[in-house]
């Protein structure tokens, strides 16, 4: 009984070699030469692709409250929802709505792989019982409202989002190498077609006894190893 390892050194010794061409030396050097493009596509897409969002923290009303006889009694705050903007308010005169708005760069493609929080944003709606003059009241009794719920204008800050930018660098790889291969289909197609049909071409003229280089009719040609016209090799012919 003959050994495992005799039996897969004779299976390696007589099995036909896959063989390859430009074609695919080419495909497998651009695949290697995408991983690390990738990176850099990434990185170039967060300064590209550039999305902002903005959201409403929070929301508060200055009004003016009035007396039974209408005098005035002093400016007040408070946090209202958005639904509660256009309720009507009974003895009391809106002046201003103040909103502290949060806006957000969403950065990279296919997916975010980094997002920017801007410093928050103080947003003041007049009404038109309010002149510009008041603005700075509006602002001097909106402040203690936001700071007792937690919000305050911030400075900048960015973060990196880690899994999407390891699926991103992976996704932009296989695109690429998906678009090589595209490129090369038509020109492997070509290539194969013309392989094919100087085959043929070839065949035909040894199957006619003729030089498969040139087309000489080689069938009573004394020099049977190379054809005289051109001086190729000719292939075994059969004896008539």
């Amino acid at each position: 009984m003959r050994s495992p390892f005799k039996v897969l050194r004779e299976i390696r010794h007589h099995s036909r070699r896959v063989e390859r061409n430009q074609f695919d030396r080419v495909q497998a050097a651009g695949f290697v030469l995408f991983a690390f493009v990738a990176p850099f596509l990434v990185s170039k897409m967060e300064s590209v692709r550039v999305r902002e969002s903005s959201a409403m923290l929070v929301l508060v009303r200055v009004f003016d409250t009035l007396g039974n006889s209408g005098e005035s009694l002093g400016v007040r705050a408070t946090e209202i929802s958005a639904k509660d903007r256009a309720m009507p308010w009974r003895e009391q005169v809106p002046l201003a709505d103040v909103e502290l708005v949060q806006h957000t760069l969403w950065c990279g493609w296919p997916l975010v792989t980094s997002h920017t929080d801007l410093p928050t944003e103080i947003l003041v709606t007049r009404t038109a019982s309010c002149p510009a003059t008041r603005e700075a009241e509006v602002l001097r009794h909106a402040r203690p409202v936001l700071e007792r719920k937690g919000f305050a204008e911030s400075q900048a800050t960015t973060q990196t989002h880690l899994s999407s930018w390891i699926f991103s660098w992976g996704a932009w790889w296989v695109m690429l190498s998906v678009g090589l291969a595209l490129l090369l289909l038509p020109l492997r197609f070509a290539h194969l077609l013309t392989r094919r049909t100087r085959t043929l071409v070839r065949q035909s003229r040894i199957d006619r006894c003729h030089c498969p280089n040139c087309g000489y009719n080689a069938k009573h040609s004394i020099l049977r190893g190379r054809c005289p016209e051109c001086g190729s090799e000719l292939y075994e012919r059969p004896d008539y």
